[in-house]
């Protein structure tokens, strides 16, 4: 770093003495005279965050790429000011010219690395050592040391070469480090890794010295980061709605496309003046729905048939029609940043193909929302922005046309949504009326499903209590010195079954008793009773104490509904036990099995009751040689009953392959799930505070819950598939957000 930093002081000395302009030699004077002040106190710095950041090994990258040095979404550059704007677009300018330096290298260090870390193959984005790290700590470390913005950029600007040379040859001396050591590296996926460059002409010039020859980004009107920063900023809020004669001047190119006239979508044209666009607007609905009528009744016929034939022609003159209606940039922009959020909505795969054309044919209303009312972009309550995210998120719960209820939802798009394309828009009005009336349609369905996640939830959250409480009491366990003692059998029952009595008596305590039910108490006692060589020393004792022993047994495992085959099999181990006490001693019967702690504990097993697996749609995953009880079995049925469709796992040629890993998971996230050969789509609703419990719900409120150890062996067996781990609509504002970053990148400076 001390390297990197005189190589910027250098840079920075060269362009003063070439810099013609006063003002900006004052500028770099002065940037200069602060680097030289504060570098020896940032390079000693530098290590000890550098640690920190290399500690964090959890750390995930953007899905986008890390160009924007960690995950850049609409969100984060709304609240961003236009300092903070051009900052990141300068960093990741930095990032892009050290990456080709760096990149055999790097390619080398990341097999090593991912090999170090237990990976199967290379996830370049889990290596702590990626450059992306070292370009956050060295702004960290400037921000913590009161660099001001534009100081920074200055200073990244004149450094870039410098890190890039640094890190190559810190990257190559650790990968011969690491080797020496006889790590075998993972072998590296040269699909889609970038190439080195040639970059020696640039090596010595500062990156605001370098030009590009990048074409539609250098474009007057081409969409860069400042530009969308001005739009979700809010800075364009002052064009909200024109007046309704304008409106409908710059939307009748559009609607008339469509094949339908002004008086077509008017019951009464006459009496529209009189009494307001938004008086017309559930007349004008009801008359488009009535043009809609024969495509909904021959809909499951045609469902996978439409003819899409003409929309590519069309919408090319759509969009080139609006955009020459536009009266200035912020129409414009507003149009561009809609087309490319509709783009990705209508070329995303995860959306079945009806749903897709349905968002298509709602382009127009869009377009011309957008030029209206910039706040759909910076308002998720806006009402248009309302209807694409309830019919996007309730469209990716279906994993064909041919799941159940499918043919329903595209009818109610058919219904409430395709007037819209058909009608002129001055308001958000007529999206209200729409996304309302698709509410009550889907109310039914919403209702039920969220009272069975609700429920399901209640009895999840107290099975992870009872089970959080058995978990304290195995560590109690784990102290007496006679579970040492007995056959692994009874050492597991009691970490388990009995642990599990105990925590429910404990939770169910409501006379505040010391050893509610006594069933702490038995503990003792049938650590006794197992280990014949003490019951030989007094069988009158034991003959005494076995029926209470049994039958307290027998209750405490009926509050916990435990399966009687499951007891039935403990018991006849138990009764082994107690009958050697009755036999003379042999040194088989005497010897005793020292077992390891962890061998019996084996870090306690979750245990959901079977009532509490049929109320939730739990899937256990056990060993192969594990006993399901019928309502276990009967509840792995009730799952496979809510599955949308079957297809074996071996021929879902168009899932991902890429892993997932189970921190990614979040409250909201559509998942695709293959068990046994049947995939279906569920929505991830609730994670247990401790994360050891996740319950999935379907549209139609089915539910399927699991424990983490489940969860991760379907991830590990590719059974698992995460489809969104946010709502598409966000995810397309933010493809639009990196499609401006990397404009912005080829801009010439």
């Amino acid at each position: 770093m001390r390297e990197v930093f005189h190589a910027a002081l250098r840079s920075h000395e060269v362009e003063i003495a070439h810099s013609s302009d006063q003002l900006k030699r004052d500028q770099l004077r002065m940037s200069h005279k602060t680097l030289d002040h504060k570098a020896a106190a940032l390079c000693s710095q530098f290590p000890v965050l550098l640690r920190k950041a290399f500690l964090n090994k959890l750390e995930i990258s953007s899905q986008f790429g890390e160009l924007a040095l960690g995950e850049l979404n609409h969100e984060q550059l709304e609240q961003m000011d236009e300092a903070q704007v051009q900052e990141r677009i300068e960093m990741a300018r930095v990032l892009r010219f050290v990456q080709p330096i760096v990149q055999d290298s790097l390619n080398e260090l990341n097999g090593l690395i991912n090999a170090l870390l237990g990976f199967d193959h290379v996830k370049p984005q889990r290596n702590p050592l990626r450059p992306q790290i070292y370009l956050k700590v060295l702004h960290l470390l400037m921000v913590e040391s009161a660099v001001p913005a534009q100081v920074r950029i200055a200073w990244f600007n004149h450094m870039a070469s410098a890190l890039g040379k640094a890190l190559k040859g810190s990257y190559i001396f650790l990968v011969q480090k690491i080797k020496s050591y006889g790590v075998v590296p993972l072998p590296i996926n040269r699909a889609g890794v970038s190439s080195s460059r040639d970059s020696g002409v640039l090596a010595e010039q500062p990156i605001s010295q370098q030009t590009n020859t990048g074409g539609s980004a250098n474009q007057p009107n081409a969409l860069t980061l400042d530009r969308l920063h001005e739009l979700l900023a809010g800075h364009l809020a002052d064009q909200r709605y024109a007046p309704p004669d304008e409106a409908e001047t710059q939307a009748e190119g559009a609607w008339t496309q469509s094949g339908i006239s002004r008086t077509e979508v008017s019951l009464d044209p006459s009496d529209e003046s009189a009494t307001g666009f938004s008086a017309t607007i559930p007349a004008t609905f009801e008359a488009l729905q009535n043009l809609n009528q024969v495509d909904d009744d021959i809909l499951p016929m045609s469902l996978t048939k439409r003819n899409v034939t003409s929309s590519a022609d069309n919408l090319g003159s759509k969009r080139q029609m609006l955009r020459s209606r536009c009266q200035n940039s912020g129409q414009i922009l507003s149009l561009d940043v809609m087309c490319k959020m509709v783009d990705s909505l209508v070329q995303d795969t995860r959306l079945q193909e009806p749903i897709r054309r349905v968002i298509e044919n709602l382009e127009p209303a869009l377009f011309q929302m957008a030029m209206l009312d910039v706040r759909f972009f910076n308002n998720k309550n806006h009402p248009a922005r309302r209807l694409l995210q309830d019919i996007t998120q309730r469209g990716m719960a279906f994993h064909s046309v041919d799941a159940p209820g499918f043919a329903l939802f595209i009818r109610s798009l058919h219904r409430y949504v395709n007037p819209l394309s058909r009608m002129p828009v001055a308001s958000p009005e007529p999206f209200e009326h729409a996304l309302n009336n698709l509410n009550k349609m889907w109310l039914e369905e919403s209702v039920a499903s969220s009272q069975a996640v609700e429920q399901a939830v209640q009895v999840l959250v107290r099975a992870e209590e009872r089970n959080l409480l058995a978990e304290k009491m195995d560590l109690a366990l784990e102290q007496i010195p006679d579970m040492q003692r007995v056959p692994t059998a009874v050492a597991e029952f009691l970490c388990g079954p009995w642990a599990q009595v105990m925590a429910f008596a404990e939770l169910n305590n409501t006379e505040n008793a010391e050893d509610p039910g006594d069933y702490k108490s038995l503990v003792n006692i049938l650590l006794w009773s197992a280990q014949p060589g003490l019951t030989r020393q007094d069988t009158a004792k034991l003959s005494k104490l076995v029926p209470k022993l049994l039958l307290k047994l027998r209750e405490g495992l009926a509050l916990i509904d435990f399966p009687p085959l499951k007891t039935s099999s403990f018991f006849d181990v138990l009764m082994s036990l107690h009958q050697q006490a009755f036999r003379p001693a042999s040194d088989a019967s005497e010897q005793q099995t020292s077992h390891p702690k962890e061998k019996f504990l084996r870090n306690h097993q979750h245990w959901v009751a079977p009532a509490e697996a049929q109320a939730t749609g739990f899937m256990d995953m056990p060993a192969e040689e594990a006993i399901h009880s019928p309502a276990q079995q009967q509840a792995d049925m009730s799952y496979g009953s809510m599955l949308d469709s079957v297809i074996p796992i071996a021929s879902q040629v168009n899932l991902s392959q890429a892993t997932v890993d189970i921190e990614q998971l979040v409250v909201g996230a559509w998942v695709e799930m293959g068990v046994k050969g049947v995939w279906q789509r569920s929505q991830l609703n609730w994670i247990s505070p401790q994360k050891s419990m996740y319950l999935f719900a379907n549209v139609y409120g089915g539910t399927q819950s699991m424990t983490r150890s489940s969860l991760e062996k379907l991830l590990a067996t590719n059974a698992l598939h995460l489809l969104s781990e946010k709502s598409m609509v966000d995810g397309a504002l933010d493809s639009v957000v990196q499609t401006a970053m990397l404009n912005s990148l080829d801009m010439k400076l």
